[in-house]
């Protein structure tokens, strides 16, 4: 009866064994079949365009490919920039139409081309407004930079940041010394009424044209002139015609980068995150490169055999006193604002 009794227990003990045994395999089973779950689940990858109309060299587009680098190792090769560069995708106006669209992802623009978008930034064109590159950098980083910036969502566009472009500068044909050579010389100015008034305040006849259109526009003399950044003279090939430039720098200001808002609201509030960390990083890259970037290339116009004049302060007095106008008919409305940005300590 004992050995009846123990027969019993012990296959008892090998059915429970086996059950056990059987009920394990479903659950690895299970966890196995959770791995290509978690891989659909992931965000689909996405390759986003930049137009510039800077050449492939320029320092603003060298930034530009270590800002869709700096994209594609933070998402891990998700997101892909290809940049544009060279006006391949259209020159700087048709690139923030093609961006407004939302047929193109990223650009970056002058205020000139802006302020046809957005007329609140005729109050970054306004003549001497910036008195160097720190008082215009100890304003951008304040909330009225950030408010600029804002203020392009209204139109269809992103604001991510500012990009230093240096200050303006007149060159010519001719010499430009001062007001007086200004007389009847004819200088090509974005398209933008507040750049042609400016001008017209010198005395000079302005012609509002894109850029690509100016180096043959100097060639056969329907301009005589322009008005640029000193690198920009160098990447757009004009000393080739120009002989001579001055330092004026009439405009500090910065360009900015854009994104289509419709893309951008596409985006995930991580992947939002990530573009915007690198563009804050691009704005701070850019101001570093830019300052060595104008030295060597008022060094290489010299070079090149350029007549390069520095005006006194007299002279600078005498040409913000002329375009006092361009002050009271488009910055009437941005007083308050002016006087903000005059007093900026820096």
């Amino acid at each position: 009866m004992k050995k009846i009794v123990s027969i019993v227990v012990l296959m008892s003990l090998i059915f429970a064994l086996a059950a056990c045994g059987n009920s394990a395999a479903p659950q690895e089973t299970a966890q196995v079949e959770k791995t290509p779950v978690k891989e659909e689940a992931a965000s689909p990858e996405m390759t986003l365009r930049f137009a510039t109309d800077s050449s492939e060299d320029y320092v603003s587009t060298v930034q530009i490919y270590k800002f869709a680098d700096e994209v594609a190792e933070k998402t891990n090769g998700r997101i892909k920039i290809e940049v544009y560069a060279g006006g391949q995708l259209g020159e700087e106006k048709a690139c923030v139409e093609q961006v407004q669209m939302g047929s193109l992802d990223f650009t970056k623009s002058s205020m000139g081309a802006l302020t046809g978008f957005n007329e609140q930034l005729n109050l970054m064109s306004l003549p001497y407004l910036f008195k160097s590159e720190d008082h215009l950098w100890a304003v951008m980083n304040t909330q009225i930079g950030q408010d600029l910036l804002d203020s392009m969502e209204s139109t269809g566009l992103k604001g991510l940041c500012w990009l230093d472009a240096g200050s303006r500068c007149f060159y010519a044909t001719k010499p430009l010394n001062s007001i007086d050579d200004f007389k009847d010389v004819k200088i090509r100015v974005m398209q933008s009424a507040i750049y042609g008034d400016t001008v017209s305040c010198l005395g000079a006849v302005p012609i509002s044209m894109s850029g690509n259109e100016v180096y043959s526009a100097l060639q056969t003399g329907v301009v005589d002139g322009a008005e640029n950044n000193i690198p920009r003279v160098i990447d757009m090939s004009h000393n080739e015609l120009c002989d001579y430039l001055i330092v004026d720098r009439h405009n500090i200001m910065p360009e900015m980068v854009l994104m289509s808002s419709n893309i951008w609201n596409k985006l995930s509030a991580e992947d939002q995150a990530v573009i915007q960390e690198c563009a804050d990083n691009l704005q701070t890259n850019m101001i570093n490169a830019w300052l060595d970037t104008e030295n060597e290339a008022l060094d290489k116009l010299a070079e090149g055999g350029m007549t390069i004049v520095t005006p006194d302060a007299e002279t600078i007095a005498a040409f913000r006193e002329a375009m006092q106008p361009v002050y009271d008919k488009y910055g009437a409305e941005y007083a308050e604002l002016v006087e903000q940005i005059e007093n900026t300590a820096y």
